[in-house]
C-alpha cells in the first residue's frame, strides 16, 4: 500500500501561507467590509427612524390641520352670525327710518290738507257773504213782490250749484 506522507516543511509554509493570508485579507478586506456594512445599516436605521419621525410629524400636523380646519369652521360661523345679526339691526333701523319717516310725511300732509281745508271753507265762506250781499243789494235796488223774489232766490240758488 501506498502510504500518503506529509512533508511537514509544506504544510508548514501552507499554515503560515494561510494564516499571513488570513490576516492581510482580515486587514484589508474583512474590516473594511465589516465597516462598510456598519455604516450603511447606521444609515438604514437612520432612515427608518427618521420615517418614523416624518409619519409622527405629519400624523401631528394633520392633527393641528383638523383642529385648523375646525376653529376655521367655528370663526366662519361666527363671522356669519355676526353678520347676519348686524344685517338684521341694519334693516331694523332702516326700517324704523322709513317709519319715522311716513309719519312725517303723512303728518305734514293731514296738515296741509286741513290748511287747504280751511282755506277753501274760508273761501266758500266769503263767496257766500259776497253772494247774500248782492242778492240783498239786488232785493234792496228793486222793490219786488214775492213772486219776483223767488226767481231772484231761485237765479241765486242756480249760480251756487253751477
Amino acid at each position: 500500500m501506498n502510504s500518503v506522507e506529509i512533508d511537514w516543511k509544506i504544510l508548514v509554509g501552507q499554515i503560515v501561507n494561510f494564516a499571513i493570508l488570513f490576516f492581510v485579507l482580515k486587514a484589508l478586506v474583512y474590516k473594511p467590509f465589516l465597516n462598510l456594512l456598519k455604516t450603511r445599516r447606521d444609515k438604514i436605521e437612520e432612515g427608518v427612524s427618521k420615517s418614523i419621525q416624518a409619519d409622527e410629524k405629519l400624523k401631528q400636523i394633520d392633527e393641528l390641520k383638523r383642529i385648523a380646519e375646525k376653529e376655521s369652521d367655528e370663526e366662519k360661523k361666527k363671522i356669519l352670525m355676526k353678520a347676519e345679526e348686524d344685517a338684521k339691526k341694519r334693516k331694523e333701523e332702516i326700517d324704523k327710518k322709513a317709519e319715522d319717516e311716513r309719519q312725517v310725511l303723512l303728518t305734514k300732509a293731514k296738515k296741509e290738507a286741513e290748511d287747504l281745508k280751511d282755506k277753501e271753507i274760508e273761501k266758500t265762506k266769503k263767496e257766500i257773504i259776497d253772494n247774500a250781499f248782492s242778492l240783498t243789494e239786488k232785493l234792496i235796488k228793486e222793490s219786488v213782490d214775492e213772486s219776483k223774489n223767488k226767481k231772484i232766490v231761485n237765479d241765486f240758488l242756480n249760480k251756487l250749484e253751477v
